[in-house]
């Protein structure tokens, strides 16, 4: 258990940043829009598509590829890092935002794979705090349904 608390936060924040540069690079130029008037604009049903899709890639890479062989346990240990930094960090740059601005535009670049969370959250109103929790908490935990049962020796 020792050897693998760090294997999701890591996991994450890197396809987090690849999932940015690929939004910002390439992908994201898919959801603008010229409207009639001349004017560019983004168009909210591609970038939740982006999004999702980015997310199920993530997910199905983590999960297939590089969680498979962890226990459940593992993982929801290496998960509750995750949430437990996502935690901190997300309110330290909520409350510090205006101070430290490049914190938080790195912060948000290492937690962009969960962006569809936010996005679905938005669409339906939720409070910003319940959005966040929603953001923080849930996503790590996802790459549970791929580790295998806990094994028992005798």
């Amino acid at each position: 258990m020792k050897k693998s608390w760090w294997k999701v936060p890591l996991y994450c924040m890197v396809a987090s940043w690849i999932c940015f540069q690929l939004e910002i690079r390439f992908l994201g130029r898919w959801a603008i829009v010229t409207l009639p008037d001349g004017s560019i604009s983004s168009d909210n049903t591609r970038w939740m598509l982006m999004s999702a899709g980015l997310f199920l890639a993530v997910v199905c890479i983590g999960g297939f590829f590089l969680f498979r062989k962890m226990t459940r346990k593992e993982i929801f240990f290496s998960s509750s890092a995750l949430v437990a930094l996502n935690i901190v960090l997300g309110i330290f740059t909520y409350l510090t935002q205006r101070i430290f601005t490049s914190f938080a535009m790195l912060w948000s670049e290492l937690s962009e794979w969960t962006s569809v969370f936010s996005q679905i959250a938005f669409q339906f109103g939720l409070n910003e705090w319940l959005s966040a929790a929603i953001v923080w908490i849930l996503p790590p935990y996802i790459f549970l349904l791929f580790g295998k049962k806990e094994v028992h020796t005798d």
